[in-house]
C-alpha cells in the first residue's frame, strides 16, 4: 500500500441558497492507499454524504467545490470535463448508495441495468451484448449471488435485502474501478446480511486490491473493516488516525461521546453518555470550536473566533485546543499521559431507578399469521391451489407486567407481524392472544379499540407514522378524539412534550422540520397520550444516529421506571437489546427458537442461530480488524412460503443431522431459564467442536429461495 489512490486536501464544498452560502465541508484533509480501507463516521449533517459526492463531483446544482484538490491518482477531479467525469465514473470511481432498492430501476431486470451500465463506457464494446451478459454473471456470481445465469433475468423486488446490496456492489465492480465509495452500505441490513456484505468487502481488499472509502454511522461497522479512521464534526475533519488509536485513545471530545453512546450488553446497569443538543445548522456556526455548544469540556477560549487548527502528533490528527501547546485552554485539572492529554470519556452513572416484574401481562398461544395469496383469473382457470406467507407460525410467548423483553431475528423472521398481531392490528389465521387475562382474538372491533388504549405502537419510520399535513400538538391530541377522552382525563400538550424532553415550542411544528430523533419522540409521546401499560416498540433506534439512537433508549428506559411500561422491543440489533432487554426471545422464519434472560443468552448461548447472530455483532472495538473472520450463516432465510420441514434452521445450520433436524423442535426448558427449540443444544453446549463434525452437510444450503 505505498502509492497514494485519492488525495483531499483542504476541501471546500459551499451550498448556494437564498440566504446566502452555506459551508458544507471546511479544509477536509486525507489521503486513501492502494488496498486500504478508510472509515469516515459522524452524526448526520456532519457532512459525510456531501463529502462521498464531491470525489464524483455529483453535488446539486446549487453545491460547489469551492476550494481545495481532489486529486485520484495524478488527475485533479476538479478540474476534469464532463466527458472525462463520464468515463471516470465507474472505471476509476464506483459508488454504492444506502438503498439498493431506490438505486435500481424496477422496470427493468436486473441483467439489463447490469449491462447499460457497461455500455455507458465508450472503451467498452457495447454491440457485444452476450459478452457484456456474461461479464455481468461473472460479477454477480462473484459477489456471492447464487445462480447468477438464472437470476440474472429477475426483476429488483424479487430479491431480498441483501441480495439487491450485492447487486449493487456488482455493478459497481464491473469495469474493476481503483476506488468504491461505499455510503452507508449496510445501515438497512440486519446482522447477518451486514456481515455477509462486510465479508464481501474483505474479499475484494484482498483478491483485487481495491481501496474502499467507507461512509457509516455505525462505529461498531468502522472498527471491524477499516484500517484508518476519519471522525468529521459540522463539516470538518476534527480526528484522524488509524483506529485502534482512535477508538482506543480517543482525543476529541467529541469522539469520546460518540463512543460513549454506543449501546452493549457490557453497559447493562449503566446509562449511556447521550449528546445535548445537535449538530449546528450551515447558517449558525458558532464562532469558535464547532462543538463547543455540545462539549462537556468546554471554556471561554473555545468560543472565541480563530485560533483553532489540526494537531498531529505521530500519525494521529485531532482538532481540538485541549491539545494545542500553543493555546490558553487551561489544562491543569486534566490528567496527562506523556505528551497526550487524556480528557477521559464521558462517565456513565449506574441505573438508579430499578423497575418490579410482576405478573404475566400479554400471552400469545399458538399464535399464527398466515397471508393467503389473491386469486387470480389464471389461478381460477386452472384451478391452482393457493398458497400462503406463513409469518408467524405458532408462536408462545409470555411477557410479565414491568418487563423489557427483545424480540430479535433476521428480516423476514415475521417479527413486526408479531408485534402487530399482539396489539390486534393484524387479525390471527390461529391460536390466542390475551392481555391482563382478557382473550383479544375473541373481540370485535369495538370492544378492542376500547382495550387498545391500554396497548400503544411506536413504528419504525417514525416521520412515515406523523401526517404530515398537522402540526405536532395536533398529531398529540388526535389521540383523545379518537378514544373521546374528557377534557379533565387529558394530559396538556406541553406537558406531553415535556415528558420526551422536547420543548413546548415544538408543538407548532410539522413532521419534516423534525429531526429524525425528535419525531421519534414525538411518537413516543403520541403513545404515552392515552398512559398505556404496554408499548411495542418496532426498531426504535433504526435511522438514528448514535447520539440520538443512545437518548431515545435512554428516554424509554427513564419511562419504564416512572410509568411501570412494559415493553415488546422488536429490533435486530443485538447491542440494543443486550444493553436494554430483561429477556430477549430470537424468531426464526415465523417462529421462536429461543426464549430467555438477557445476561444469560449472551454468557451461554444454546441454539445455533443465537450463537450466529451473536457471532456476527460488530462493537467499537479496535481488536476487530485483526480477529478471525467470523462464522457466517451461509445463504438467506428461506421463503416463509415454503418453510423447509423439521428445524427451520437446518439448511443454515453446521450441526444439522439427517437423524434429528427433520423433525420439529419443541421449545425445551434449560436448568437456567433457558427456552430452546433444538434437538441438539445439549451437545452443542458440551463439546460444539464434536457436534459441527458429526453433522450431515448435504443439509445445509446457501441456495435458498429468496423472499419475493
Amino acid at each position: 500500500m505505498s502509492d497514494r489512490v485519492l488525495v483531499v486536501e483542504d476541501l471546500d464544498v459551499t451550498y448556494h441558497v437564498r440566504s446566502g452560502s452555506l459551508p458544507a465541508l471546511r479544509g477536509v484533509s486525507f489521503e486513501l492507499r492502494r488496498g486500504e480501507i478508510l472509515g469516515i463516521v459522524g452524526e448526520s449533517g456532519c457532512g459525510k454524504s456531501t463529502l462521498s459526492a464531491a470525489m464524483l463531483r455529483l453535488l446539486p446544482a446549487n453545491g460547489e467545490i469551492s476550494g481545495g484538490t481532489i486529486l485520484l491518482g495524478n488527475r485533479d477531479v476538479r478540474t476534469m470535463s464532463q466527458r472525462e467525469l463520464r468515463e471516470m465514473r465507474g472505471r476509476d470511481i464506483a459508488m454504492i448508495f444506502q438503498d439498493p432498492l431506490t438505486s435500481l430501476n424496477p422496470t427493468f431486470k436486473v441483467g439489463s441495468q447490469l449491462i447499460a451500465a457497461m455500455q455507458a463506457h465508450p472503451d467498452v464494446d457495447a454491440s457485444d451484448t452476450g459478452k457484456l451478459r456474461q461479464r455481468a454473471i461473472e460479477m454477480l456470481t462473484t459477489v456471492g449471488l447464487p445462480d447468477a445465469h438464472e437470476r440474472i433475468d429477475y426483476f429488483p423486488h424479487q430479491f431480498s435485502g441483501g441480495m439487491r446490496q450485492r447487486i449493487m456492489i456488482a455493478m459497481a465492480l464491473l469495469l474493476k474501478p481503483e476506488l468504491l465509495i461505499a455510503d452507508e452500505a449496510t445501515s438497512a441490513l440486519d446482522v447477518t446480511l451486514q456481515a455477509q456484505i462486510l465479508e464481501l468487502f474483505r474479499e475484494l481488499r484482498r483478491e483485487r486490491n481495491t481501496s474502499m472509502l467507507f461512509i457509516s454511522h455505525d462505529i461498531g461497522v468502522i472498527s471491524e473493516i477499516c484500517y484508518r479512521l476519519v471522525v468529521m464534526y459540522a463539516g470538518r475533519a476534527v480526528e484522524q488516525g488509524t483506529v485502534r488509536e482512535v477508538l482506543s485513545k480517543p482525543r476529541h471530545p467529541y469522539t469520546q461521546a460518540l463512543l460513549a453512546s454506543v449501546p452493549s450488553k457490557d453497559r447493562r446497569g449503566e446509562r449511556l453518555a447521550t449528546i445535548p443538543g445537535r449538530v449546528p445548522s450551515l447558517s449558525e456556526l458558532p464562532p469558535g470550536c464547532d462543538f463547543s455548544d455540545r462539549c462537556r469540556h468546554v471554556q471561554p477560549v473555545c468560543r472565541e473566533p480563530g485560533g483553532l487548527h489540526d494537531v498531529h502528533t505521530a500519525g494521529h490528527m485531532v482538532r481540538c485546543l485541549i491539545h494545542d501547546p500553543a493555546s490558553t485552554y487551561e489544562t491543569s485539572g486534566i490528567e496527562r499521559e506523556g505528551d497526550r492529554v487524556v480528557v477521559g470519556r464521558p462517565e456513565a452513572a449506574p441505573e438508579d431507578r430499578p423497575r418490579a416484574i410482576g405478573d404475566v401481562l400479554v400471552q400469545a398461544r399458538d399464535l399464527e399469521v398466515h397471508f393467503a395469496d389473491r386469486p387470480t383469473l389464471a389461478s381460477r382457470l386452472m384451478r391452482r391451489q393457493l398458497g400462503a406467507v406463513r409469518a408467524v407460525d405458532g408462536v408462545d410467548l409470555d411477557i410479565r407486567r414491568g418487563e423489557i423483553v427483545g424480540l430479535v431475528g433476521e428480516s423476514g423472521s415475521g417479527k413486526t407481524t408479531l408485534g402487530r398481531a399482539i396489539l390486534g392490528l393484524e387479525r390471527p389465521t390461529g391460536g390466542q392472544v390475551s392481555f391482563d387475562g382478557q382473550d383479544l382474538t375473541a373481540m370485535n372491533p369495538r370492544q378492542l379499540l376500547q382495550l387498545r388504549r391500554r396497548m400503544q405502537m411506536i413504528f419504525q419510520d417514525a416521520h412515515a407514522s406523523l401526517s404530515p399535513r398537522r402540526r405536532v400538538g395536533q398529531l398529540l391530541t388526535e389521540p383523545y378524539t379518537i378514544h373521546r377522552i374528557p377534557d379533565e382525563e387529558r394530559i396538556a400538550v406541553p406537558e406531553l412534550l415535556e415528558m420526551v424532553q422536547l420543548a413546548p415550542e415544538q408543538a407548532t411544528k410539522y413532521p419534516h422540520e423534525l429531526s429524525g430523533g425528535q419525531a421519534r419522540r414525538v411518537n413516543i409521546a403520541r403513545a404515552l397520550a392515552l398512559r398505556p401499560e404496554f408499548i411495542v416498540a418496532d426498531e426504535p433506534s433504526a435511522g438514528l444516529d448514535v447520539s440520538a439512537a443512545a437518548s431515545v433508549l435512554e428516554l424509554m428506559k427513564d419511562l419504564a421506571s416512572e410509568l411501570g411500561l412494559t415493553y415488546l422491543i422488536v429490533t435486530h440489533d443485538l447491542n440494543l437489546v443486550g444493553y436494554i432487554a430483561d429477556r430477549i426471545a430470537l424468531m426464526y422464519l415465523g417462529t421462536l427458537v429461543a426464549v430467555g434472560p438477557t445476561p444469560q443468552v449472551y454468557e451461554r448461548p444454546m441454539h445455533p442461530y443465537t450463537r450466529s447472530l451473536l457471532d456476527a455483532v460488530s462493537t467499537p472495538d479496535p481488536d476487530q480488524t485483526t480477529a478471525p473472520h467470523k462464522l457466517l450463516l451461509p445463504g438467506e432465510i428461506p421463503s416463509p412460503k415454503n418453510p423447509p420441514p423439521g428445524c427451520r434452521f437446518h439448511t443454515r445450520c453446521r450441526y444439522a443431522r439427517i437423524d434429528s433436524c427433520l423433525e420439529v423442535p419443541e421449545l425445551d426448558h434449560t436448568a437456567n431459564g433457558h427456552l430452546v427449540a433444538c434437538h441438539l443444544w445439549r451437545e452443542i453446549v458440551e463439546d460444539p467442536a464434536a457436534a459441527e463434525r458429526a453433522a450431515s452437510p448435504e443439509l445445509i444450503s446457501d441456495q435458498q429461495e429468496p423472499i419475493s
